[in-house]
């Protein structure tokens, strides 16, 4: 199954801000360039994101944004939901008219996948996707706190970045997670 690209950026933004949650509000600068995310798809899901509860933002110099709650109480679906247009496209849907095919086949069919999707997706949470992906990091020798602290070479002021470091940042080493095992 594809994501939606909205989807599929909301995410990554998201689990970059879920990686740094201890350490404090993520600036959008960082975000864009660690993920790889356009200005304008990283507009919108901060902004979606924002207005569903999911995360905070803080004004300055300091400032970016922050998860209004922890990993482990969000799920992937809270973002899917957060970042499309689901509304949409029920309303859609209940202003068409069906053949007795799709009313009694197809119709079914696809509520029963959607409602399927959506509930593995609620039980998949934020925090059990960074186990995952650190998991996956430290089993191919690679240093995560290294990967997520990138910042472009220009952008990095020494002071701050010796500053940063000092700050526990580091997501703890993960229990051993069954989760995606196959």
């Amino acid at each position: 199954m594809e994501l939606t690209i909205k989807t599929h950026y909301g995410i990554k933004t998201f689990l970059d801000i879920a990686y740094h949650h201890e350490s404090g509000p993520v600036q959008r600068k960082h975000i864009m360039t660690r993920q790889g995310i356009p200005t304008d798809y990283l507009d919108l899901v901060l902004t979606r994101m924002k207005e569903h509860g999911l995360i905070h933002s803080f004004r300055g110099r300091e400032g970016g944004y922050h998860l209004a709650m922890t990993p482990d109480e969000v799920s992937v679906w809270d973002i899917v939901e957060a970042v499309e247009d689901h509304k949409i496209r029920d309303r859609e849907a209940l202003n068409t008219e069906h053949s007795q095919s799709a009313t009694y086949v197809t119709e079914p069919a696809l509520e029963l996948l959607a409602a399927t999707i959506r509930r593995n997706l609620k039980r998949l949470s934020v925090e059990m996707l960074l186990d995952e992906g650190q998991n996956r990091i430290l089993e191919k020798g690679l240093d995560p706190v290294q990967m997520m602290e990138n910042r472009p070479a220009a952008q990095v002021n020494t002071a701050t970045h010796a500053s940063h470091q000092s700050k526990s940042n580091t997501r703890p080493i993960p229990r051993p997670n069954t989760a995606f095992s196959s």
